[in-house]
């Protein structure tokens, strides 16, 4: 038994999923009543986002053990993953009742209150988290994660100064390249000689137990030192960006196919349905969905038309793009499963809709649902932003992105990306599906005509409120833009001229990629994109 389980952590290690899934049932089926094994399978769908199957397994296990922890613990972690905030919740109180010294419901609640905007509830919780973790262990990088959300806590409750004296004091008792990362970001003169000089240091290590160490250690010490010498030194910090990226290349298994795959099955699905329509024409009426490329302008444009006590910045939610994915690989996006996600969709946002009229989801990447969401969302709308196709690459390169944006570390795959990013737009364009419920908004302009399109979008959007500027500038996103969407509207992100040499790289890889689209006939292709030049 125990050299079965050594072998299925070794496949979780070494990402082979769907091969550790396999073997797992196959023991789970053998010792049925194993509840760590159950809860080893239940984590294995947890890491193959099938959250359904994880909760299913779940609750098989507390059939067995009905006051297990960790059951309950990761019950909240699956439904606040899910999205389903009150389950959440619920489960979250359980296991804290079972044991109230362990720090990680603490931070699942803290995770809850988040996407509730509720930040000084957030700030207890994980506070309460941060001092149990401190009980446990002398060293704070056994719960470095922990730290962060708490700097962007700080960050959300424009306390910047509490935020670098919390950096400094774990700085002061173990250098971290991440926690320096963070504290250049929120006021680089902070940073000290002597901590500049440690990093570099650092950089020069050469041995690493594996790559994935090696990853870890080295890429946040190219982005701090990247984002350190961004005014004063712009060759050097894009040398520094460059190596952290060739890092993050290095470790990740990416394909660009299967984006490229997946735009074709979304276009499939699309025309199957076509001529399938909603019987409820105000359904999605209060929802708000900003999509585009992402940094493309999506996080600004949420802070705007949020800024008001009417429409709830949800962020980035992952709700639509897996229901209606899960759908479309396996094939099944009928009517009757169309009906279904917005349903289940409409569910899930209305948790925050009880102090407001309208929610706002703003995940980029749901630009690829567009026609999707005009069929069974059809009084849903929709703002699809554009933006300087070079502007976004540099702005994508310069983020440390893995996982959610894993096409980011290679300006190649960045071209091809926003490639298949044309044929998506230009598809909808084609099946008319860019109508009078979606508003398509150019980045530059709404920087530099900001009072316009502010009136613009909130007419668009029926938003009635009065727009309240203090609160667009106080406005808190989980994402890249944390430190940015705070700060007074500017034109310094237009037109760049960095990274020019390697920017044949991403032209080419992006004329490579569309000259494939084109042989499929699919769409009309212009010789601009969307009125830019590339």
């Amino acid at each position: 038994m125990n050299k079965a389980v050594n072998l299925l952590q070794q496949y979780i290690s070494d990402g082979q999923l769907e091969k550790a899934l396999m073997e797992c049932k196959k023991i789970v089926k053998l010792n049925p009543k194993d509840i760590y094994l159950m809860k080893l399978l239940s984590h294995i769908y947890f890491l193959k986002d099938d959250y359904p199957a994880a909760i299913n397994e779940t609750f098989n296990i507390l059939k067995i053990s009905p006051d297990d922890f960790d059951s309950f613990n990761n019950l909240g972690n699956y439904y606040l993953k899910q999205e389903e905030y009150e389950k959440a919740l619920d489960n979250i109180t359980k296991a804290k009742e079972i044991n109230s010294t362990h720090p990680a419901p603490y931070q699942n609640c803290c995770e809850v209150f988040m996407k509730k905007r509720d930040f000084i509830n957030a700030a207890h919780e994980l506070d309460t988290c941060i001092s149990l973790h401190e009980k446990y262990s002398d060293d704070y990088k056994n719960y470095k994660s922990t730290l962060l959300v708490r700097i962007e806590i700080f960050i959300a409750l424009k306390e910047q100064e509490n935020a670098i004296k919390f950096i400094k004091k774990y700085l002061s008792l173990k250098f971290d390249g991440e926690l320096l990362l963070h504290l250049i970001q929120i006021k680089k003169k902070e940073a000290s000689p002597e901590l500049i000089e440690l990093c570099k240091e650092k950089t020069h290590t050469k041995s690493f137990k594996s790559s994935l160490e090696k990853y870890q250690e080295l890429v946040p010490l190219y982005f701090a030192l990247a984002n350190f010498y961004e005014k004063e030194d712009p060759i050097l910090s894009e040398k520094y960006y460059e190596q952290g990226n060739k890092e993050v290349f290095n470790i990740q298994r990416l394909t660009m196919m299967k984006f490229q795959k997946s735009v074709l099955q979304i276009i499939e699905n699309y025309k199957s349905i076509e001529n399938e329509s909603e019987s409820d024409q105000n359904k999605g009426m209060n929802n708000i969905f900003i999509v585009g490329m992402p940094r493309s302008g999506t996080t600004l444009t949420e802070s705007l038309i949020t800024a008001n006590n009417e429409v709830f910045g949800a962020g980035e939610l992952m709700s639509l793009y897996d229901l209606s994915f899960r759908y479309i690989l396996k094939g099944e996006f009928s009517l009757s499963n169309m009906n279904d996600v917005g349903d289940k969709y409409i569910e899930r946002t209305n948790y925050f809709l009880k102090n407001y009229s309208k929610v706002a989801d703003k995940l980029p990447n749901n630009y690829h649902f567009i026609g999707h969401i005009r069929k069974f969302m059809p009084a849903s709308k929709i703002i699809l932003i554009l933006r300087d196709p070079w502007d976004l690459a540099v702005s994508l390169f310069k983020q440390r992105y893995v996982d959610n944006i894993s096409f980011a570390s290679s300006m190649f795959n960045i071209g091809v990306q926003l490639a298949n990013f044309e044929m998506c737009i230009l598809f909808w364009i084609q099946e008319k599906v860019i109508d009078e419920n979606v508003l398509t908004v150019n980045y530059e302009n709404l920087v530099e005509n900001f009072e316009e399109h502010q009136k613009k979008l909130y007419e668009f959007c029926n938003i009635n409120a009065q727009y309240e500027p203090t609160k667009r500038e106080s406005f808190f996103a989980k994402t890249a833009t944390i430190y940015q969407v705070q700060n007074k509207i500017h034109t310094n992100s237009v037109k760049k001229e960095s990274f020019l040499s390697i920017k044949s790289e991403f032209t080419d890889a992006f004329y490579s990629q569309r000259e494939f689209w084109k042989s499929k006939n699919i769409v009309t292709f212009k010789d601009d994109f969307f009125g830019y030049n590339i």
